[in-house]
């Protein structure tokens, strides 16, 4: 293979990962990164004695993260915690909290105990999703689909026969589920793929099949763990980590790039362009025209609080009454679901550090959509803020004397993250590939030399799926001669 230099423009989990499997193929990789720090949005950060896991905070799929450590010789660096129970919901109007064991049967049991009408739809809905889930391991999750007739490969085509082609994801749901609180669980799950619950998008059913049939993890250290683990072995094989590198144009000389222009006014030049920021952000960088409609993004709160909350496990779910209807102001209005299912992660409960004894780090958050024209985002932030404070104080937990607050929404994410819009899952649906099947593609059309990771790319969002990016971008210059 042909030793090239490689720049990777973005240190998230995409380009973390992109820059590992091209320095472990034997080229010569710069990584440049606008923050101090690398990780993207799993970066951590510090307020006070508090340390915060400030994005992505359910760990599935652990295996994706080590394969690639073990690849770089350092297989034990990471260490994963299954956690049992995976998590906890508390539902208004319900007296007693109901724990989601980390075996699959009997975390269905769990659930058909809460709605027993249920319970019969729900095991055959989980039976259609294993049956399917394991054709993405050779497809989805091995390679990015490139051409429109990738779509028929075995692999796709036996997914897609498990499932009735003509019902959306909100009518498949409905079709086995008649409860609120199964209906509130499963509807979001869409948009962590930039899709609604009106697309044809059976694929959002894999996500919560994965929890309960794979497992939800914690890794020692926390989330911030996972990048700096990628960091210190990137380092060892050699990549170079050029940190307060913001770029903010690209030069191309017919059909390739020539360099990365630099806030600071330096290029950085290269044979080979890997940008790790978002898509569409990259384009506007390109000088091209961008009118995309970007899809779904979080408002969050950090509060750190002087008491330990013994009854809100690493992971809880709030759902007050009616929260099934909520999803449709998200996804047919954009505007933020109400009522809403709020997520909360505890982490002092697995992670002492993250917190001063006796204290706890909350984090809470709120699926929205990202900045839309209609929504102004000075009144909605404060509007949120009090409805997430409200939520809690409904549950019995009282925030009102947080040592702290930090408020992150999708302004926080477009600013700090260059994240189109303030979109986490790249863009609408209507802008993916193929009538919203797939995110878009990991190479560029017109620069030869150009390649894209990260999670508004394929195979998607989420930190399994922006690390598995980086693979493809490798796999795909690995072919080029």
């Amino acid at each position: 293979m042909k030793k090239r230099r490689i720049a990777v423009l973005g240190g998230g989990m995409g380009g973390l990962s992109a820059a590992l499997h091209l320095a472990l193929d034997g080229h010569e990789v710069t990584l440049f990164e606008q923050r101090d720090r690398v990780g993207g949005k799993a970066a951590e950060i510090s307020e006070g004695d508090y340390l915060l896991d400030p994005g992505p905070s359910i760990i599935i799929l652990k295996e994706i993260y080590e394969k690639v450590l073990a690849r770089a010789g350092a297989p034990d660096l990471l260490r994963f915690r299954r956690l049992d129970p995976w998590s906890r919901i508390l539902q208004e109007g319900r007296d007693h909290p109901i724990d989601l064991p980390a075996d699959q049967n009997a975390c269905l049991e769990t659930l058909g105990r809460a709605e027993p009408d249920d319970y019969a739809g729900l095991q055959q809905l989980f039976q259609a999703i294993s049956k399917a889930a394991p054709a993405l391991d050779d497809t989805v999750f091995a390679r990015p689909i490139e051409k429109p007739w990738q779509l028929l490969s075995p692999g796709l085509v036996r997914f897609a026969l498990n499932f009735n082609p003509r019902l959306t994801y909100r009518e498949l749901v409905d079709r086995h589920l008649k409860s609120d609180l199964l209906r509130s669980f499963f509807y979001g799950f869409p948009s962590y793929s930039g899709q609604s619950f009106e697309s044809k998008a059976p694929g959002a059913l894999v996500i919560p099949y994965l929890m309960a049939s794979k497992g939800v993890y914690f890794p020692e250290g926390g989330v911030r763990a996972i990048p700096a683990a990628f960091k210190l072995v990137a380092e060892r094989i050699g990549v170079r980590f050029e940190l307060g590198y913001r770029v903010t144009g690209l030069r191309p000389a017919g059909r390739r790039l020539v360099a990365a222009k630099t806030e600071a006014g330096d290029e950085i030049e290269a044979d080979v362009f890997v940008s790790g920021i978002d898509r569409l952000t990259t384009e506007g960088l390109l000088g091209r025209g961008v009118d995309a409609k970007p899809s779904y993004s979080y408002f969050t709160l950090h509060l750190g609080l002087p008491r330990l909350l013994p009854d809100v496990l690493h992971h809880t779910l709030l759902v007050p009454r009616g929260a099934s209807s909520g999803f449709s102001r998200l996804y047919g209005q954009y505007e933020p679901p109400r009522p809403a299912v709020v997520y909360l992660n505890n982490s002092t409960s697995l992670d002492p550090a993250a917190a001063p004894e006796g204290k706890t780090n909350l984090f809470v958050v709120l699926t929205v959509p990202a900045m839309h024209d209609h929504l102004d985002w000075d009144v909605l932030g404060q509007q949120l803020r009090d409805e997430a404070h409200q939520s809690l104080a409904k549950f019995g937990i009282d925030a009102s004397d947080a040592e702290f607050e930090r408020v992150q929404d999708p302004r926080t994410f477009e600013q700090r993250d260059g994240s189109y819009l303030g979109s986490l899952y790249g863009p609408d649906e209507k802008e993916r590939l193929w009538g919203g099947l797939f995110p878009l593609s990991n190479r560029d059309a017109e620069f030869e030399n150009l390649f894209y990771c990260g999670g508004s790319v394929q195979p998607g969002a989420g930190l399994p799926m922006a690390t598995l990016s980086g693979k493809f971008v490798a796999d795909i210059i690995a072919r080029q001669r």
